[in-house]
């Protein structure tokens, strides 16, 4: 599980291709669009392993800034944009936020740092449970491919609500719905 505060620093490129260094960068302002693995889960478990919320259809989608010799390439998710359904309790996001992709050396992938995301979770009919990721929080990886796959594998810090966990871990994995084609992480 990827905890808050663990961030990388390394500048990046988003690609269609896998060639490092990159000869075919996405364009400024591309949408990256996410939506949950077919048959797969959003769920949010507390620490030891209670299931608080399960979801069975979420995205993630925004447009792409892509990397320079010191920008890492990076996705702006605004708050409607980070979706929840079919959830066992109301999920929604409060604050959207900054994703950034980090490249793993001697791959096409990469590693997703998270910045600024609220969720609330309306658990048991009455109480609001609100969490945040905090400021550059490792939350998972984005896998080359066509679809690309980003695994989310995270702890967010309870920011507000009576008798909520003090950390929810939110497991999922999602795939890139658009644009079709690949995406793979280089260096800048």
């Amino acid at each position: 599980m990827a905890f808050i505060g663990a961030g990388t620093a390394s500048a990046s490129k988003l690609c269609s291709t896998t060639t490092d260094p990159c000869t075919s960068p996405w364009v400024n302002g591309t949408t990256l669009d996410f939506s949950l693995l077919k048959e797969t889960s959003a769920t949010w478990r507390e620490p030891g392993g209670a299931t608080l919320d399960t979801c069975l259809v979420s995205t993630i989608k925004g447009p792409m800034t892509n990397g320079t010799s010191t920008v890492t390439a990076n996705v702006l998710v605004e708050p409607i944009n980070l979706t929840w359904g079919n959830c066992t309790y109301p999920t929604r996001t409060l604050k959207g936020g900054t994703l950034e992709f980090h490249k793993v050396v001697g791959t096409s992938n990469g590693t997703v740092t998270a910045s600024g995301f609220q969720v609330t979770i309306f658990v048991f009919g009455f109480v609001t449970c609100v969490y945040e990721t905090g400021e550059s929080a490792d939350i998972g990886k984005i896998t080359e491919g066509k679809p690309a796959v980003f695994s989310v594998e995270m702890a967010m810090i309870k920011t507000g609500g009576f008798g909520c966990p003090e950390m929810a871990e939110l497991k999922a994995t999602y795939t890139l719905t658009e644009p079709n084609t690949t995406l793979s992480v280089s260096a800048s």
